[in-house]
């Protein structure tokens, strides 16, 4: 028996525990108070790195503001036509880049000539016309001269006359057909004022300033006009898309036939959380990465922060741009856009429109948080590889 309790004994030793009252096994108490403290330590670490986080992104929002919503804009233009005509020529394919002055499209030329040759016939037509007119002027105005000259002659003699008839030479009679004749003359003397007047008024200005010629001319310019606008080229270097034209296809005056994207002004617009407003300023450093160049950081300068969104969608009245809002205990901020302009010297080649990007904008000069930004947008930047 004493053998048995010494194993027994022995054996309660080797395994450093008792038994229960139901005859199960007892955990050491070392072992169960040191996994509390484990656990303990690693909700103590958990919370701390929670707390540094959640320190870390309240002060980032004030001294370097982060937006992962960013996109690429450059200036959008709609190319529509000026004339209504049949496309004559498409020099342009789908997506291609192309330089200021290079050829879009063309329109049939030949109906635009021919208003053109048309307009100029009309302008002669005023020219003769005016030429017409100002000959009849001279001769109205000759015709004037004439009857001035007869009514002072016939006044000189009616003079000669009324004197002889006071003198007895002539009878009474002969006086009133002098007076008879003077107002003869003077009615024909109001009569080629009033030719005079109309051939004048028929007339109107002379030269250019005519209005038979002005409106010719003006006929001539807008046919020479709708002319030019027959052949569409590119307002700029920039990329054609969206291309809806064949030969042969009947384009209308002001339809879009395909869209320009100009890149000669590419700029960043990105949304940043109301709270960093305040220490966002013009000509702020930032850097960019770009999901379309993986890995790449691009230097940028905060051209303009934005005044106004609309709350739900884009309003028409003002064109303000979208901003949604969440509900919730803790709510989303608002976002209100801010432009920055990319680098001169590091302009990306290969950017689309509408490509999106990360953006990091170094607002208050700290050198420790501007030191954690940088290894940040870095850690962004290779992250877009897999993104």
């Amino acid at each position: 028996m004493s053998e048995l309790d010494g194993g027994a004994s022995a054996g309660g030793e080797t395994t450093g525990g008792g038994t229960g009252p139901d005859g199960r096994p007892e955990a050491p108490a070392e072992k169960s108070g040191g996994g509390l403290a484990g656990l303990r330590r690693a909700t103590l670490w958990a919370l701390g790195v929670a707390a540094a986080l959640f320190l870390y992104f309240v002060i980032a929002d004030r001294t370097t503001p982060f937006s992962g919503d960013a996109q690429v804009q450059a200036f959008v233009l709609r190319v529509a036509p000026e004339v209504t005509g049949h496309v004559d020529r498409v020099g342009v394919v789908d997506n291609q880049v192309v330089q200021q002055g290079d050829a879009l499209f063309a329109i049939d030329p030949e109906p635009f000539e021919i208003a053109v040759s048309q307009a100029q016939a009309r302008l002669e037509q005023a020219g003769q016309s005016v030429g017409a007119n100002t000959a009849a002027v001279d001769a109205a105005q000759a015709q004037l001269d004439r009857a001035r000259a007869n009514a002072e002659n016939v006044r000189a003699q009616t003079a000669r006359i009324m004197e002889l008839v006071r003198k007895g030479v002539y009878a009474q009679a002969r006086e009133d057909q002098a007076v008879s004749a003077i107002e003869q003359a003077e009615a024909a003397v109001q009569a080629a004022e009033a030719d005079l007047r109309r051939a004048q008024e028929q007339l109107g200005p002379e030269g250019e300033s005519n209005p038979a010629v002005q409106d010719a001319l003006a006929a001539l310019e807008t046919a020479r006009y709708n002319l030019a606008r027959t052949e569409m080229t590119a307002p700029g270097m920039g990329v054609v898309t969206n291309l809806q034209l064949a030969i042969g296809q009947t384009v209308t005056a002001g339809a879009s036939a395909m869209t320009f994207i100009s890149a000669e002004d590419i700029w960043l617009r990105a949304a940043l959380r109301e709270n960093s407003l305040g220490v966002l300023e013009q000509g702020q450093r930032a850097e960019v990465v770009l999901d379309a160049l993986p890995g790449r950081i691009f230097g940028a300068t905060v051209r303009s922060v934005g005044w106004g969104v609309a709350p739900d969608a884009v309003d028409p009245a003002t064109g303000l741009p979208k901003s949604t809002a969440s509900q919730g205990w803790l709510t989303d901020p608002q976002r209100f856009p801010v432009i920055l302009s990319f680098d001169e010297d590091q302009l990306p080649r290969g950017a689309r429109y509408g490509s999106r990007a990360a953006v990091i904008v170094y607002a208050a000069g700290n050198p420790v948080m501007d030191a954690i930004a940088w290894a940040r947008i870095r850690l962004i930047a290779l992250l877009t590889y897999v993104s």
